[in-house]
Formats: C-alpha cells, sequence, structure tokens
C-alpha cells in the first residue's frame, strides 16, 4: 500500500489511496487446489504424501521420457538437525502424480540398502543426465550425518536404468559415484553444470560447518569433477581458491553462464562466511583461456542483498542477460545483469525491493524460484518462507507478478491481492493460509496443458494447484499414437504422444506452450523425445489420421511450413532461434481460425519398422483467440 508524506495535500492523499485501491484484484493468474492428484500405485489416495509435516525440497524432470514431468520430493527432520527420513518418487501418470518408490527407486548396490526407501538427511536435489546416456539421474545434498557410512553421510547418487524390455527400469543408488570425503560433509545444496566444457555435468556441492574447536570451517564446499561416465572426483582447491569455497553456512547454488561468455559460473549464496562479514551471494567466472578454472580477478564477492539466505537466477526484463533473486532476512530483493566490465564479470544493477499490494515483507525467508506463471513471456518469481534454523511455521510464501515493460528495462515485480471479499494473496485462489510454512515449491505443468502449475511443499503437507490459464481450454493434442486413434507403423506409444520412435518407445510429444492470442501471441510449441537433429514444424487447416514413415499424418490439409528447428537434448522449440516469428504470423492466422500443428522429425534408425527414416509426433489443435 502506498504511504503518503506528511507534506501531502488533502487532494493528493485521496489520490494516492485511489490509486492503491484500485491495485487490488488484479486477476494476472488463477489456481485451484487437486490433491486428487496424489495417489499410491493402486489409486488410492496418497496420504502419506499430502499429510507429510517434514522438511522437503524438490526436483521435477521427465525421468521416464513418456513426456510427462515427474517429481522428487527428499525429506528431513525440520531444522539442522540429525534426523532422516525416505524420500518420494512421484511418477507422472497421465497427469496424476503416483508414489512409484517402491517400484522404480529402491534399488542399490549396497547390500541392505533400499534406495529412496532408506531414512536420508537430504536437503537439496538436482536431476541431470550424468553419463549422456539421455536420461535423467538424481543427485541428493546430505546433511548431518556423522559417524554413519559413506552411502548414508555422502551425496546420494541414483542412475537412471534406462528403458528394456518394454518398461522403464527407474533409478538405483550407485554408491561409488561420489569419492570419499575426509570428513563427514554437511551440504545444503547442490547444481549440476558442465563446467570443464567437456560436455559432461559436474557438480558443486556448498556446504555449512563452523563446528571446529576454533570455530572455522571444516570442509569447505566441494566442486566434483565428471570423469564421463557419471563418476566423480573431487577438485580440491585446484579450480577454486579454499576462499572462494569458504561457506560457513553454504545454502544454495547455481552453474550458469552469468556473463554469456558460453562458459559455465557457479553462483553461490552463503547465509555466513568464514572469512567475510554477513550474509553473501558470490559469482566464480570460468575463466575462458582455461576452462574448468575459476580464477581470483574475476570473482565477486558480494553481489547480493543485505542479508541473503538463498538466491536464483533467470531472466526477469528479457534481455537474455540472467539475472539475481534474493531470499533474504531482511526485504527480498533482486537486480539485474546490465553487460560485463573489462574482466569479464557482470555489472550489476542496484538492489531492488518487490512490491506488495498490501501488506508486507515478513521476514526471514527461504527457498525461492524464477518461473512464469501466466504464460506472458515475463518470468515470476516465488520466496518461500521456511528459514531451517528459524523454528516455526509462523510466515508464508510470496508470489511475485512481473508486470512486463520494455526489454532491458528496470521491471516491476509485485505481489497482487484480491480486496476484503475475496482476499487472495500472490495468485487468485491461493490464500494467505495456503502459503504458511512453506519448504519448497515444485513449478512444472502436471497436467500437459501447456501452463505451470505448482506442488507447495509446506509444514502441514504437499499440496498441489493446478494453473487454470485460458490456453488449456484454447489448446488440445489429437491424433495421438496410444492407440485412442489410427493404429501406428510400429506398435502404440504413451498416453497423449505421437507413434513410437528408436529414440523413444513412448512417442515423441508436441505441446503448446503460452497463450494463443492475435493480439499478444506468446503460444510456443515445444517438441520433446526427439533425435538430436533436424524437424519441420509445420501448420494445417484441417486433421487427418492416417499412417506416414513410421508415424502419423494429423496436420494433413492446408499445409504451411513454419520452419525447421534442430533439437538438443531432445528438445526443440518453435519460435526460437533461427526461426523466431510469431505462430500466428508464419502462419498467417486471425482470430477465431482453428489451425494444427505438428512436427516431422528425423529418426535415423534404418528399419526400426518401416523403411522410412523419419517420424511424426501427436497432432496440436490450436483455436485462436483475438
Amino acid at each position: 500500500m502506498l504511504q503518503p508524506q506528511r507534506v501531502f495535500v488533502l487532494a493528493s492523499l485521496v489520490a494516492c489511496s485511489a490509486r492503491a485501491s484500485a491495485q487490488f484484484d488484479s486477476a494476472w493468474v488463477t489456481f485451484a487446489p487437486d490433491n486428487t492428484r496424489l495417489v499410491n500405485p493402486g489409486g488410492s489416495p496418497a496420504t502419506h504424501v499430502f499429510t507429510d509435516d517434514v522438511e522437503k525440497d524438490m526436483a521435477s524432470g521427465d525421468l521416464d521420457r513418456d513426456g510427462w514431468i515427474d517429481l522428487v520430493i527428499v525429506r528431513k527432520e525440520r531444522n539442522t538437525t540429525t534426523g532422516a527420513f525416505p524420500n518420494f518418487l512421484l511418477m507422472n501418470e497421465n497427469g496424476v502424480l503416483v508414489d512409484q518408490s517402491a517400484q522404480y527407486a529402491s534399488a542399490a548396490d549396497v547390500p541392505g540398502d533400499l534406495g529412496f526407501l532408506t531414512p536420508t538427511n537430504d536437503r537439496d536435489v538436482v536431476i541431470a543426465d550424468l553419463n549422456n546416456d539421455g536420461w535423467l539421474d538424481v543427485v541428493t545434498a546430505t546433511t548431518r550425518a556423522a559417524g554413519q557410512p559413506k552411502h548414508i553421510s555422502h551425496p546420494r547418487v541414483y542412475m537412471n536404468l534406462g528403458f528394456a524390455g518394454g518398461a522403464w527400469l527407474g533409478l538405483r543408488f550407485e554408491n561409488n559415484r561420489i569419492p570419499t570425503f575426509s570428513i563427514s560433509p554437511n551440504f545444503c545444496g547442490v547444481a549440476a553444470g558442465d563446467v570443464t566444457g567437456d560436455g559432461f555435468a559436474d557438480l558443486y556441492f556448498t556446504n555449512y560447518d563452523g563446528e571446529g574447536p576454533d570455530g572455522s570451517p571444516e570442509l569447505y564446499d566441494r566442486l566434483l569433477i565428471n570423469d564421463g561416465t557419471g563418476h566423480f572426483t573431487d577438485s580440491g582447491f585446484t579450480r577454486l581458491t579454499q576462499t572462494m569455497l569458504d561457506a560457513r553456512f553454504g545454502v544454495s547454488v547455481q552453474i550458469v553462464d552469468m556473463n554469456l561468455d558460453g562458459k559455465l559460473d557457479i553462483v553461490r549464496a552463503s547465509g555466513v562466511t568464514g572469512t567475510g562479514p554477513g550474509s553473501v551471494v558470490t559469482v566464480a567466472y570460468n575463466n575462458p583461456s582455461n576452462v574448468g578454472y575459476f580464477p581470483t580477478f574475476m570473482y565477486q564477492a558480494q553481489v547480493g542483498s543485505d542479508g541473503p539466505y538463498h538466491a536464483d537466477v533467470g531472466d526477469l526484463n528479457n534481455d537474455n542477460r540472467p539475472d539475481l533473486i534474493f531470499s533474504d532476512r531482511n526485504p527480498d530483493g533482486f537486480r539485474f545483469n546490465t553487460g560485463v566490465d573489462a574482466l569479464g564479470r557482470v555489472i550489476w544493477s542496484t538492489l531492488r525491493h518487490y512490491t506488495y499490494v498490501t501488506g508486507a515483507d515478513d521476514g526471514i525467508a527461504g527457498t525461492n524460484l524464477i518461473a512464469d506463471l501466466d504464460g506472458d513471456g515475463w518470468k515470476d518469481t516465488l520466496h518461500c518462507d521456511y528459514d531451517p534454523d528459524v523454528p516455526g511455521c509462523i510466515r508464508r510464501m510470496h508470489i511475485f507478478h512481473n508486470l512486463g515493460g520494455a526489454p532491458g528495462g528496470s521491471v516491476v515485480l509485485r505481489e497482487e491481492a484480491g480486496s476484503a471479499g475475496n482476499p487472495w494473496r500472490g495468485a487468485v485462489g491461493l490464500f494467505a493460509n495456503d502459503l504458511i510454512g512453506t519448504f519448497d515449491t515444485a513449478a512444472f505443468d502436471i497436467d500437459n496443458d501447456g501452463d505451470v502449475d505448482l506442488v507447495i511443499g509446506r509444514c502441514t503437507g504437499t499440496f498441489v494447484w493446478l494453473n487454470q490459464q485460458v490456453q488449456g481450454a484454447a489448446v488440445t493434442t489429437f491424433c495421438a499414437g496410444d492407440g485412442s486413434s489410427a493404429a501406428c507403423p510400429c506398435g502404440s506409444g504413451a498416453l497423449g504422444n505421437g507413434c513410437p520412435s528408436s529414440i523413444s518407445p513412448a512417442g515423441a510429444r508436441l505441446a503448446g506452450l503460452g497463450t494463443a492470442r492475435i493480439a499478444a501471441d506468446s503460444l510456443v510449441l515445444r517438441n520433446t523425445l526427439v533425435e538430436n537433429g533436424p524437424g519441420l514444424f509445420f501448420q494445417g487447416t484441417g486433421e487427418t489420421d492416417v499412417p506416414f514413415g513410421d508415424g502419423k499424418l494429423c496436420a494433413g490439409v492446408g499445409i504451411t511450413r513454419l520452419g525447421v528447428v534442430f533439437a538438443t537434448g531432445g528438445t526443440a522449440y518453435y519460435p526460437g532461434g533461427f526461426t523466431p516469428s510469431p505462430i500466428h504470423v508464419a502462419g498467417g492466422v486471425q482470430a477465431g481460425d482453428v489451425r494444427v500443428y505438428q512436427v516431422w522429425y528425423r529418426d535415423s534408425a534404418v528399419n526400426f519398422c518401416t523403411s522410412a527414416t523419419f517420424n511424426l509426433t501427436n497432432g496440436v489443435r490450436v483455436t485462436w483467440l483475438p
């Protein structure tokens, strides 16, 4: 709420009050609760998940490559304690999150260990392909397990076993992927990224200590180097200095190219440092002349806020430069990346703070993340409230709406709110009591309708909130290769996907993300589960459902070529890269038109099924709004 100064005249006070009142009820995005989407394998409610009251952290990714994003939840006793709990593997089965921990995450190479079912003290988790086999693996950051065997006290790597015999084989804990440290680590954050430039993801763990007799750190952070097979060695102080690795209470880390030189840098938030005053967010820049090493002359020892606890990275003002957000003991805030200096370091803007329609920052905060919740192309932010060292579920999560503006400008991020008759906070449908005591939040598309849904992990349980964006009604899939319509040449794939290919027995999937509006076209076509190679995105005015190559032609009437996009990481987007035109422009679409879309992609395996070396996705049907 705007606060008038005493020197304002009465007219100014009235005008100010009117502007503040008009800010209420900006229904920018709407969420609805739906915990029926958390179930056990037999379909019964997964009450142990949605009543779970312990500390939790989450990561999402398509582990079984069926086109539906899955969720991993790691758990521990609240606060900085030794209490351990099993983790959850929630597999997304056609928009329902099924606890398949026992079925797909209980294998291990340590006798007696039961993978996710083994109680561990995990504080963070990351999902990444560690051995470049095309399947995502899982890494957890363990803490407070001194005296326990290595497979309990050290980070745990769960390798994805891939697909065989017509079924996904799940995850297996493999103990020797991580080296043995001289002392038991207290890791609080983990990130994955190729810092050495060899094409394989390395791991960075940020540590918290201060337990020695003299209060000095015992272990420091650790950068682990991938040998190309998904096994890791400790780089010690050879790539980053002891000062760079000093984190008295390291809480989060990201591996991102901050200065846009093509090399990945390391951004770390530390609640307290051993050698400097207060809390810091640091950036260690990769040396472009000696990739994989981080020189002191490029190191930024403090780019954070007043008392940062957690940081995340993302482009807030659409200038293609990664910005920073901070959860803080004081008001939360953010900084814009405005360019680089002569040494190749980011030049940061002054600290900005969030704005509020009503209320204010409520103090100590926890994890945070950046996600475009309303599909308008401007990334919003979410700040959880639970600090593991400040017991009590008394604060709440804040969701901030990015109001957009000129690319590269100073955008406003505001917590919207409903008025007294409907007092939602942050987003329509979410009330203050729905946000209290939040450990972590996952933002991903649960139901494959093209918008970003939320899973909120709180002191009182885990809760699913579905995004109610309009494009769910305007964008639908059809002509799937799952047996629901005409048969595929090579058998059936997964629900809603295209026909099976040599790359994916589940078939490739085409989805429409964003809003299909002529006046504000943010629609993006996302093609997943394909070979890394060319794919033709095309539009049709009418629908077909006939065999073509190893797949089916779904958009076979009035075809318009949109453009060829080369997939990387099994994924391609249109618009994107060298095909930047908005879809309605490239396709010559008017309001009210119904158009269908598909991707014709390369599948180079000879005689996978037919003699063809190409396949197609499912179709996407779009009703274009004004």
